[in-house]
């Protein structure tokens, strides 16, 4: 804390300083590069990443440093530049970087951002990476337009390593509800009545916020349909399936947790946190058979949204992949969720339609558990 102090006041000094002398001196007169350099060192080490390159930019553009003092510099600012998710930036400063330093070749200590953003540049100069510089490899030529990071196909970044990113998704899902007390239409405990799961699906959006160099805020739109079925025997002589459709708008909240960001070509990831929803339909069907009847007993589709809890709260665990595309990536996750409230309404248990008069069912108290196979595609909207 008392570095970062440090450093922020500083940061605002020099920004005084520069504000107020600059119409009466040189930016040589006014920076001593090589106190700066100890000084951009010390902040980087601290963790001070965003000051570095307000502390040696203008050393490095002004060529007020040399040799091995200015590649220090650049590498300061251009790590800074990586580890605050300026991938432009950086991208940007790597072509000086080459220019200067054309026979550099990444080092063991280097971080392996560094070392993927210097061999994509190499790479695209047509120079090989793992190659020792020879005596005739002397001018690098000047970058174009399209020689910048998001153009070349080469990638740099980790599969983690993206900014802000907004995306779809889309999946299959698989419901099956747990019973919390059981109700019938005869004795209870002589039904051997039990939930099955049926498939559903959901599809929606999705955006994701920077927290850290592994972690994320998410924030998604989802619709959701869950389907289940019940089977029950309430009478000796008669058994019966009902099957129930619920449509659900959802707005998950969770925060995600990247193991290996810096892998560039898969990320793993976790992910935790809360599922707000609302129920805006539901209906229910089913067959009842009838020992020595010659048909069944066929119940149609009868909305009972309103035996329903309308709003709920599911909690969310679940676990990925990210594959980097340029400026992209695509996913695919399992997740598994359960209802924190229970799904029907307390006094709905004996419906007064044909699913509790023709069908027999009656409705048990119950919360729905989901497991949730999804893939989508996420693209960076961070200003480049």
């Amino acid at each position: 804390m008392i570095k970062k102090f440090k450093y922020m006041l500083k940061r605002i000094l020099i920004l005084l300083v520069l504000g107020l002398g600059a119409q009466a001196l040189t930016a040589q007169d006014l920076i001593d590069c090589t106190n700066l350099l100890e000084d951009a060192r010390e902040a980087y080490e601290a963790g001070m990443v965003e000051l570095v390159p307000e502390l040696m930019l203008e050393c490095i553009l002004s060529n007020s440093l040399s040799g091995e003092a200015k590649k220090e510099a650049y590498k300061l600012v251009i790590n800074s530049y990586l580890f605050d998710y300026k991938p432009a930036e950086a991208d940007s400063l790597m072509d000086g970087f080459i220019r200067d330093f054309p026979d550099y070749r990444a080092e063991s200590s280097d971080p392996q951002e560094f070392v993927y953003l210097l061999d994509a540049h190499l790479i695209a100069l047509g120079i090989d990476p793992d190659q020792i510089p020879e005596d005739t490899i002397s001018i690098v030529p000047e970058p174009t337009q399209r020689d910048g990071y998001f153009s070349r196909r080469v990638i740099t970044k980790g599969a983690g390593e993206y900014g802000n990113t907004i995306g779809f998704n889309v999946g299959a899902t698989l419901s099956w509800p747990n019973t919390l007390e059981g109700y019938s239409i005869g004795d209870p405990s002589q039904d051997d009545s039990h939930f099955g799961p049926l498939p559903g699906f959901l599809a929606g959006a999705e955006a994701n916020l920077i927290l850290g160099r592994k972690l994320e805020a998410s924030f998604g739109l989802v619709y959701n349909l869950t389907r289940f079925s019940y089977s029950s025997t309430p009478l000796s002589y008669t058994s019966y399936r009902y099957v129930e459709s619920q449509s659900l708008v959802q707005v998950p909240i969770s925060i995600l947790f990247k193991l290996n960001p810096e892998n560039r070509t898969k990320c793993f990831y976790f992910r935790g946190g809360l599922i707000p929803s609302y129920l805006f339909s539901a209906s229910g069907k089913g067959t009842r058979t009838v020992d020595g009847a010659a048909d069944d007993v066929v119940v149609d589709p009868l909305a009972i949204t309103e035996s329903r809890v309308n709003f709920n709260l599911d909690g969310m665990l679940g676990g990925g992949i990210r594959i980097p595309l340029n400026n992209a990536f695509i996913f695919g996750e399992i997740r598994c969720t359960t209802r924190i409230l229970k799904a029907n309404q307390g006094d709905s248990h004996y419906q007064d339609n044909d699913l509790t008069w023709a069908l027999y069912h009656v409705d048990s108290d119950f919360r729905v558990y989901q497991l949730s196979i999804c893939g989508g595609i996420c693209w960076d909207i961070t200003k480049e």
